[in-house]
């Protein structure tokens, strides 16, 4: 089959992206599974563990950010055949997702207070919120190399590996989280504590599997001492690539984050009702994650190997391929909605009535960001079009979805509903210049040449 028909892009987007959707499932599960058992600790475990999973996952998605940007580069250099520059550009990015991760360590396990009290949380909320937080900071410190490895290995396609090290990661974090929350084989009952002891201990699993499968599956990107030895050069050509990147990923996951803070500042209710629908929102995107990480893998191979027409059709496929799967996970959203609230049985009725009036702004925020995704971090970054991209972020989420989301809440005092409709809109107005910006070709670019072309 030709390489730049539609059917060829589906077949490589189905073989890279399955397994990474599937990967992306597990963690979403996993969440949503967590969530489920701390559900039946009470509406206040629920909203403790509903701050400090809005901490773990700011902070993830802040290092994905980085992983993101240090994934662009891998993967052209896979496609350029440049080893060198492929360990060189993973230690270097390795090291800098490494020490963000030590410094948001730093500050969850010194102040774990203050990020309860941005919340408002007080009481036994605040207290429980404060020690599952300094746990969790300590997976957080695993992040940034958990995060480095993930990132190389599916730049190389080994996306199946990545695949079977998340099944275990998720298998010990569910099995150990049940043992824990509820006391059973013999242990003592831990409540919240045990989920985040959990996670920790799934983390530091998974740290370990990492370092082996790059040993022994992947030895190309087994780095030495002298990959470590960064010239200044290096170190600009790097940063002038994945800033834009890593600031575009900072400014939207701090976007969500105060979402979140003003949702906590509505009510105990309202926090724990979003604990359950962003669990939600995080299952309906898995698909949106296996297509955008695939596609940016396939046409960053393809623009590293200099294929630049190739990859202009793969960005159009990726658009097409992103409406429909929008459409049927929006669809999927609203059929079963009273089957998923039925599963939540300890929570108040007034978190699952104001659950139930979210599900159709769900429905609708999985369309457009399963589309916004694809061809954001699967198209655009992949090119290196990353200024784009943080500026659609400033303009769409800062100017526009917070201010309007903090009126709704704070100023007119919406009901939920309609403040979590407002916080989706930022999606929504991002959607067309997104669209237009794919039909260019300001994002074409090869970076392994530019950076060869620096230096």
């Amino acid at each position: 089959m030709p390489e730049h028909t539609y059917g060829f892009f589906l077949r490589r987007v189905w073989l890279l992206g399955f397994p990474l959707a599937l990967q992306s499932l597990l963690f979403s599960s996993g969440g949503f599974i967590d969530n489920l058992m701390v559900s039946q600790l009470g509406t206040q475990e629920v909203a403790a563990s509903s701050i400090g999973a809005r901490v773990f996952w700011f902070a993830g998605i802040f290092i994905w950010g980085m992983g993101t940007g240090m994934g662009v580069i891998l993967a052209q250099y896979w496609g350029a055949k440049d080893d060198a520059g492929l360990r060189r550009n993973f230690a270097l990015g390795a090291t800098f997702s490494t020490a963000a991760s030590t410094l948001i360590f730093l500050f969850c396990w010194l102040f774990p207070m203050a990020i309860p009290s941005l919340f408002k949380a007080s009481g036994e909320t605040a207290k429980l919120a404060a020690d599952y937080l300094q746990i969790i900071s300590v997976a957080l410190l695993l992040a940034g190399p958990t995060i480095s490895m993930d990132s190389a290995l599916r730049s190389l396609g080994k996306t199946k590996v990545t695949l079977y090290m998340s099944i275990a990661e998720i298998g010990v974090n569910i099995g150990l989280s049940f043992v824990l929350i509820f006391g059973l084989l013999g242990l003592p009952e831990m409540g919240l504590l045990g989920a985040a002891i959990g996670t920790l201990s799934a983390r530091t699993l998974r740290v370990v599997i990492s370092l082996c499968a790059l040993h022994f599956l992947t030895p190309v990107l087994i780095l030495t001492p002298k990959d470590f030895a960064f010239r200044a050069s290096t170190v600009t050509r790097y940063l002038n690539i994945t800033a834009p990147i890593i600031a575009g990923s900072l400014m939207w996951s701090g976007g969500i984050f105060t979402y979140q803070l003003i949702m906590g500042r509505m009510g105990e209710t309202e926090l724990a009702t979003m604990a359950i629908i962003s669990a939600l929102e995080a299952l309906s995107l898995c698909v949106a994650s296996g297509l955008s990480s695939a596609t940016a893998i396939v046409i960053g191979h393809a623009l590293g190997a200099n294929k630049l027409a190739i990859s202009e059709k793969y960005a159009r496929y990726a658009l097409k391929t992103a409406v429909i799967v929008g459409i049927g996970c929006a669809m999927v959203i609203l059929l079963v909605q009273n089957q998923v609230l039925s599963l939540y049985t300890q929570v108040s009725d007034d978190v699952l009535s104001l659950a139930a009036l979210c599900f159709p702004v769900l429905a609708l925020s999985a369309l457009v960001r399963n589309i916004n995704i694809t061809l954001i971090v699967g198209v655009l970054r992949a090119g290196g079009d990353a200024k784009f991209c943080m500026n659609m972020d400033v303009v769409c989420q800062w100017l526009w979805a917070v201010p309007m989301t903090a009126m709704a809440a704070i100023w007119f005092d919406w009901p939920l509903h309609y403040v979590f409709l407002m916080m989706t809109s930022e999606e929504i107005v991002k959607l067309l210049p997104t669209i237009r910006r794919v039909f260019g070709t300001k994002w074409v670019n090869n970076l392994t040449e530019e950076a060869v072309a620096k230096a």
